[in-house]
């Protein structure tokens, strides 16, 4: 029987490709040059990328140019409609990236700008180059390895460790996603852990040449373009990936962990019915934060499914920001509610 290709496992062995034939001189992954999948496999991803949930009842586009395909939506004229919109067309870049891994695919955006480009009546966000890549991990075009090996992934003190493989398949779900689901289960401490590591967490692929990447893209290794907190019991705490503060290429001082720091007690409630919230917030006034945002929800959506509980989501309104920055969040952008 064959092994399935879990959402853990997708998530965990996500990378960027491109064509240097070596995985650690830049990304992981390595195209395999001009192999490109059949149109029923394409179209498999497209079915995905069509499918992830909406927060707005706008237009998203996507279309082929030059072999790439480019993801974007329609212009509107309403500011928060446009927020909406860079969030979703976020989900739908990382809906390829995640159909690319479970297919054995490899992908990575090309950038158009951190704000994203006008092509007359449309802005577009990304544009994809989808071919087959070479194996890239010991155990094939998948691992459940967690990352190393110069700084080893470090255990929390606060969560339990994240599970990097699971019994329900990736594409099974990928294209069923909703913006809430009540008939699950109440979410337990375990998969609290397992949504915060679906939301950023790290894995064992190369970005940059560091074997520590992420359980999503970023823009050009950058690592905290976006912040994720977890409100619990009237206490804020805030996801680490890292066991030291952050410098951008002096990744050797810290290691990859897995853990939430308190950060102070709130009074907010943003949903009272759910009893834990993880708050997604950017940490610059830039689209690409926007884009990050809807990364981290399109996985929590799939983790949130795979694990069977109980789950809603919302985009922050401007009321709700300012209630979350008195309790010391700062440009709060969606809020999952467990």
């Amino acid at each position: 029987m064959k092994e399935i290709v879990s959402v853990e496992r997708v998530l965990n062995s996500r990378c960027s490709c491109d064509f240097d034939g070596d995985p650690k001189k830049n990304h992981w992954g390595v195209f395999v040059k001009d192999k490109y999948p059949s149109g029923k496999i394409i179209d498999h991803v497209l079915r995905c990328c069509r499918k992830v949930p909406r927060f707005s009842k706008e237009k998203l586009l996507f279309w082929f140019e030059n072999k790439y395909l480019f993801l974007g939506f329609a212009k509107t004229t309403d500011p928060f409609n446009t927020r909406l919109l860079h969030i979703e067309s976020g989900m739908q870049h990382e809906a390829v990236y995640l159909a690319c891994t479970a297919l054995g695919l490899g992908t990575c955006i090309h950038n158009l700008g951190m704000n994203g480009t006008e092509y007359a009546n449309r802005i577009a966000t990304a544009r994809h180059i989808i071919l087959e890549k070479a194996e890239s991990y010991n155990e094939g075009k998948f691992t459940t390895a967690a990352p190393g090996p110069k700084r080893s992934f470090r255990k929390g003190k606060n969560l339990t460790l994240p599970r990097r493989n699971g019994k329900v398949e990736c594409l099974r779900v990928l294209e069923r996603l909703t913006l809430s689901d009540n008939d699950g289960a109440d979410a337990d401490e375990a998969d609290i852990s397992q949504l915060l590591w679906a939301a950023k967490g790290r894995t064992p692929h190369y970005v940059k040449s560091h074997p520590w990447g992420l359980t999503i893209p970023t823009w050009g290794g950058g690592q905290e373009h976006t912040s994720v907190y977890l409100v619990k019991e009237n206490k804020l705490f805030r996801y680490i990936n890292w066991t030291t503060r952050f410098f951008p290429f002096r990744w050797i001082m810290g290691k990859p962990t897995h853990d939430i720091k308190f950060v102070g007690h709130v009074e907010v409630s943003l949903e009272p019915d759910y009893a834990n919230s993880i708050i997604l917030s950017r940490n610059e006034e830039t689209n690409r934060g926007l884009w990050e945002v809807g990364y981290m929800l399109e996985n929590m959506f799939l983790q949130a499914k795979s694990l069977g509980i109980s789950y809603k989501s919302k985009v922050i309104t401007k009321d709700d920001i300012g209630k979350l920055e008195r309790s010391g969040i700062s440009e709060a952008v969606a809020a999952f509610f467990l």
